[in-house]
């Protein structure tokens, strides 16, 4: 019996004396199991849950809009002024007369053995204008009739009827009306001439009612338009044939 716990006490000190060469030191870690150790590791991280900041546009569709239509504005090209045939006549104040325009009439010469009715258009105004082909400076006058070598004539009258004194009837006309006996004056269909229908009573007449809106019976004969005339307040017209 002493002999089995004598042994039993040896076993005893033997395995109490090899048990430090089997323990681990807590404080050594394999290079494998720090580096697991590491990846594995998840940091502490705090998510917030606050919205991120984000500065919304300030603009409202309405300023976007107008932003949008500023910038292309200021990109469009520059528009430039109309440059048509009136260019030169805005200056004018529409309400103020420009011109005079006169229904002339005369009986039998030695150029129009049936008399002959025209008409002269004299600038009163302080700037030139303009008919036609034709430019006209302030006091001076033209005449513009239709005949039967051609159709319609500028100034052919002022040298027919030159330093003599003929029956007119005289309407004051602003840049309008001047304009609406232009556009009469220069229509194709004056380009030709017949002797009942389409003669020089037909063209002033024409003439004279564009401008001023008032009518006269054209048939035929010059006379004819010389009686209607006698209705109204006519006067003595001086025709003066330009300098050459």
């Amino acid at each position: 019996m002493k002999k089995l716990i004598a042994l039993l006490l040896a076993a005893a000190t033997v395995f109490s004396l090899s048990s430090p060469a089997f323990a681990v030191d807590e404080n050594t870690v394999s290079p494998d199991i720090a580096v697991e150790s590491q990846v594995c590791e998840i940091p502490d991280v705090q998510i917030s849950e606050e919205a991120p900041d984000v500065t919304p546009d300030s603009d409202t569709p309405e300023e976007n809009a107008a932003d949008d239509a500023a910038l292309r504005k200021s990109a469009a090209p520059s528009a430039q002024p109309d440059s048509g045939d009136e260019d030169s006549d805005f200056i004018f104040d529409k309400k103020e007369p420009v011109a005079m325009l006169y229904l002339c009439v005369s009986g039998p010469t030695a150029h129009y053995g049936f008399g002959h009715t025209w008409i002269c258009i004299k600038n009163i105004s302080t700037k030139d204008i303009t008919i036609g082909s034709q430019t006209v400076h302030p006091g001076k006058m033209i005449s513009a009739g239709l005949h039967h070598d051609g159709g319609m004539h500028f100034n052919d009258e002022l040298f027919h009827y030159n330093k003599k004194a003929v029956t007119a009837l005289p309407k004051a006309l602003t840049i309008d009306g001047l304009k609406k006996a232009e556009k009469e004056i220069l229509k194709n269909t004056w380009r030709g001439y017949e002797y009942l229908a389409h003669n020089c009573t037909n063209f002033a007449t024409s003439v004279w009612l564009a401008a001023t809106g008032q009518f006269f019976l054209a048939f035929c004969f010059p006379f004819v338009v010389q009686i209607q005339m006698a209705f109204n307040k006519t006067e003595k017209l001086n025709i003066v044939a330009p300098e050459e």
